[in-house]
C-alpha cells in the first residue's frame, strides 16, 4: 500500500499537476509570446477588444469573422442585436447580420474595407474597424 502511495505521488509530480495554474489575466497579458500560434494570439486579442475582426483573402473573396463585445447576431441571445455595415474603398457594399460572412467578387488590387457595427435600431455604435485587403489576379 505504501508503495502505491509513493508511485501515485511521483506520477502526480511528474505530470505537472502540482504546478501553479496561471490566472486568465496573466495569460492575456503575456499574449505576445513568440511560441504561440496566430490563432491563439487572435483569440486572446479578441477577448481584450470591444470589436475584433479577422479576415482571410482567398482568390477574389474576403472571409470575415467578427467578435463584438456586448452584442450578438442572434435573437436567441440576451445581448443587444448587431448589424455590420461593410464598405469597400468608401462605398457601402452591404449589411451583414452574422458574425462570419464572405464578401465575394472583390476586384483585383488593394482595397480599404471598413466594418462598422450598428445597433438593432440601425444607429452607429462607434465600433469600427478598417482593414486593407489585397486581391491578386489568379491568371
Amino acid at each position: 500500500m505504501k508503495k502505491l502511495v509513493i508511485i501515485f505521488v511521483l506520477l502526480f509530480m511528474i505530470s505537472g499537476c502540482g504546478q501553479k495554474i496561471p490566472k486568465p489575466k496573466d495569460i492575456i497579458e503575456n499574449v505576445h509570446s513568440p511560441f504561440e500560434t496566430r490563432a491563439e494570439a487572435s483569440a486572446w486579442k479578441a477577448m481584450k477588444e470591444d470589436f475584433f475582426v479577422k479576415t482571410i483573402v482567398k482568390e477574389d473573396n474576403v472571409y470575415v469573422e467578427c467578435y463584438v463585445k456586448g452584442y450578438s447576431f442572434s435573437q436567441t441571445n440576451s445581448k443587444k442585436l448587431a448589424t455590420v455595415t461593410v464598405s469597400i474603398d468608401g462605398k457601402k457594399h452591404s449589411e451583414r447580420t452574422t458574425a462570419a460572412f464572405v464578401v465575394r467578387d472583390v476586384p483585383n488590387g488593394k482595397h480599404r474595407m471598413k466594418l462598422e457595427v450598428l445597433n438593432e435600431d440601425g444607429e452607429k455604435t462607434g465600433l469600427t474597424k478598417e482593414v486593407e485587403v489585397h486581391i491578386e489576379s489568379t491568371i
